[in-house]
């Protein structure tokens, strides 16, 4: 391989080049301009033959006119020569301090080392690589601290799953055994142990499809049967099932929904999963005896359903974020309203990929109303 030459190097043998073809240049220009004067000038030739003569020439005396002559010329080069050797020195020492700087930037990026500041150079391309590396690191480093924030909040959600998980196997377990060793020696403790069990066991399934839901949601393989789906029935389905939960915590529901049939291509699990997760934050912030209301209705080629509820309501700091992962509105009361901070986010991604929207309006004190909003499919255009 060829041995690769400096910066430094580099410079001082351009600086060596231009003063060798400066040189010869002001040769070649001395003597077209001699030959000018002697073509152009009366008695011009005498002349120039003249000052030849005085120069290359033995004048009368011991002294020579040449020697004189090449020493000044080979002053003059070494001069010229000196200062541009301590230009392009200086230069090139300037430039390769800052390259240095900039590989070590680099091999910092590298090595994912993310705290340091790259600072400016004089030199504008130069300052322009530097600002383009600052801003890589800048975003790099918001990205580790988005990554490191978030496998926190994945290593919590984990735990309290697991810990959520614990409750119910162990109740499960407790009430077999009650059966088992003859504690429920009656029809009636017998069945409330079985509805016991049953209840938990729905609990057990609830837990391990969020955990399956989160699993799709992080490796981005979330998967969908798509079909046409009558929205009128299907939403006064899933609004009788919401009738007998809110009801029995004390809440009112009424549900609003257009006459007529209404066509979406949905997966319906995947819908009902974004409608149960609405109507469960709705009834999670809802005060005591407050109301939900679930409402549908056709705009602008789609269907727009509308969860509300007359709750606590949701700052506009935090209603900006209530799509993120993790993000929760109310850290404070995390321990009383259970959550992983994903059903949002996970909302959002179902809907995305029905080509449609969510989103939420909010007043504290005053409630929060959800909007999902899935295009139409036109009867005409179903085969």
């Amino acid at each position: 391989m060829a041995r690769k030459i400096t910066m430094k190097g580099r410079f001082i043998q351009t600086g060596l080049l231009m003063l060798g073809l400066s040189l010869l240049i002001a040769l070649v220009l001395v003597v077209v301009i001699l030959a000018l004067f002697a073509a152009r000038v009366p008695e011009g030739e005498d002349f120039v033959r003249s000052v030849f003569n005085l120069f290359w020439g033995e004048l009368q005396g011991p002294r020579r006119m040449l020697p004189y002559l090449i020493g000044g010329i080979i002053l003059l080069c070494l001069c010229v020569a000196g200062m541009c050797m301590a230009v392009t020195s200086r230069m090139a020492g300037k430039l390769s301090g800052t390259l240095k700087t900039l590989c070590r930037a680099a091999d910092n990026l590298r090595e994912g080392e993310l705290d340091f500041e790259i600072l400016s150079c004089q030199e504008r391309e130069l300052d322009e690589l530097c600002q383009s590396l600052e801003s890589v690191r800048q975003r790099l480093k918001a990205a580790a601290n988005a990554e490191a924030a978030a496998q926190e909040e994945r290593g919590l959600l984990m735990a309290n799953l697991s810990h959520d998980l614990r409750t119910p196997i162990t109740a499960i377990k407790g009430y077999v055994e009650g059966i088992r060793d003859g504690i429920a020696n009656t029809p009636e403790k017998r069945d409330h142990y079985l509805d016991t069990i049953y209840s938990k066991s729905l609990v057990l399934e609830k837990l391990v499809r969020n955990m399956s839901d989160f699993s799709e949601y992080e490796l981005g393989r979330m998967q969908y049967h798509f079909e046409y789906v009558e929205m009128t029935a299907f939403l006064a389905d899933l609004g009788e099932e919401y009738r007998q939960d809110a009801e029995g915590l004390g809440l009112t529901f009424t549900s609003r929904l257009p006459q007529g049939r209404y066509l979406v291509t949905a997966d319906r699990s995947k819908l009902k999963r974004v409608l149960d997760n609405l109507v469960s934050n709705a009834i999670k912030y809802s005060r005591p005896g407050g109301a939900i209301d679930l409402t549908a209705e056709p705009y602008e080629g789609g269907l727009v359903i509308q969860v509300s509820d007359n709750g606590r309501g949701i700052s506009s700091e935090a209603l900006h974020h209530v799509f993120d992962s993790f993000f929760r509105a109310d850290t404070a009361r995390s321990s009383s309203v259970p959550g992983s901070g994903l059903g949002l986010a996970i909302c959002r991604s179902i809907v995305d990929s029905h080509h449609g929207k969510i989103w939420l309006t909010s007043e504290e004190g005053e409630g929060t109303r959800a909007f999902v909003y899935l295009p139409l499919q036109k009867e005409e255009d179903i085969l």
